[in-house]
C-alpha cells in the first residue's frame, strides 16, 4: 500500500501542528532517507510519515507510522473533535482502567464533563454506573509501529539525547547520520539509550534489541493514532487536491521490516 509523507503544508486543512522546515544539511539528509524510505509495511498495513510534527517534548525530524485501516472503518466521525486534552483523558483510561468522574478529576482538573462527553460520543470510551472505560485498543487503535528519526549531520552530542526522549512515543527511535570512521562507537553508546543508529551510507547500523514497549506508550502515541486517520481521509477525499498538491506518494518501498 502507498507511503504519504506530511509536513506543515498539511496543517491548516488537518489541524496538525508542524514546524516549518528549515533549509540546510539535516533537511538534505532527510530529503534522501524519504527518497530511500526502506520500510515495506506489513499485508493490510499502510504507511503515513510525518515530518517535524510539534510534540510536547520538541519536533522530531521524521515519525513514520505503520497502521492498519481496516481498524479504522467504523470510526466515528466525532473523533475529528477530540483535543489534545481528551487524547490525554482516553489514554489515562486505558492505563488506568474504569474510573469514576471523582477518580479522574484528581488528574484532570475542570471542563472533565465535556471531555468525557466527547470521547463518548466518538466510541472512544463507556459509561457503565459511575464508571468509565476506555473501549478495546482492537477497535480504537489502528497503530502497529511507531519509529521516530532524529537527523544529525555534525555535532553529535545532542541528538542521543533527543532520541532516546523519543522513546516516551515511539516504538523505535533512530538516529540519522551521515557514515563516520567513529560509528560503530557511536552506535553502541546508542544502543545503551535504546536508540538505533541509520547512516546514509551503510542503512541500519544497529537497532534496539526489541521493542521500547506495547503501544501506545503516552497519549502522544494516541495523538498519531489520530493524525493517520485524519490524513488517511483528506488523502482519499475525491474533492481534494492535497494528496497531489501537498505531500507525495512513494508506490515501492525497500523491504525492510
Amino acid at each position: 500500500m502507498r507511503t504519504t509523507v506530511v509536513d506543515e503544508r498539511w496543517s491548516q486543512a488537518s489541524g496538525i501542528p508542524f514546524r516549518r522546515l528549515q533549509v540546510g544539511p539535516e533537511q538534505e539528509l532527510v530529503n534522501w532517507f524519504l527518497q530511500e524510505l526502506p520500510f515495506s509495511p506489513p499485508a493490510g498495513c499502510r504507511t503515513t510519515v510525518f515530518r517535524e510534527p510539534r510534540l510536547e517534548s520538541g519536533f522530531p525530524d521524521v515519525v513514520v507510522v505503520i497502521w492498519r485501516p481496516e481498524t479504522t472503518l467504523r470510526w466515528a466521525d466525532q473523533r475529528r473533535e477530540l483535543t489534545t486534552r481528551d487524547i490525554r483523558v482516553l489514554h489515562h483510561l486505558a492505563l488506568r482502567g474504569p474510573s469514576t468522574l471523582e477518580e479522574l478529576s484528581e488528574p484532570f482538573a475542570g471542563g472533565l464533563v465535556r471531555c468525557l462527553e466527547r470521547l463518548e460520543s466518538a466510541a472512544t470510551i463507556r459509561r457503565i454506573g459511575k464508571r468509565y472505560s476506555a473501549r478495546s485498543l482492537s477497535r480504537t487503535f489502528a497503530v502497529q509501529r511507531i519509529i521516530a528519526f532524529e537527523a544529525k549531520v555534525r555535532g553529535w552530542n545532542g541528538v542521543l539525547a533527543q532520541a532516546s526522549l523519543n522513546t516516551w512515543f515511539a516504538s523505535h527511535s533512530f538516529v540519522l547520520i551521515p557514515d563516520s570512521p567513529r560509528v560503530e562507537d557511536f552506535a553502541q553508546a546508542a544502543l545503551l539509550r535504546g536508540v538505533g543508529v541509520w547512516t546514509q551510507d551503510h542503512g541500519c547500523v544497529s537497532q534496539p534489541a526489541e521493542d521500547i514497549g506495547r503501544l501506545p506508550l503516552s497519549y502522544a502515541s494516541w495523538l498519531f493514532n489520530e493524525w493517520v486517520w485524519r490524513i488517511h481521509r483528506l488523502d482519499s477525499d475525491s474533492d481534494s487536491c492535497l494528496s497531489t498538491s501537498i505531500g507525495y506518494e512513494q508506490n515501492s518501498l525497500c523491504c525492510k521490516t
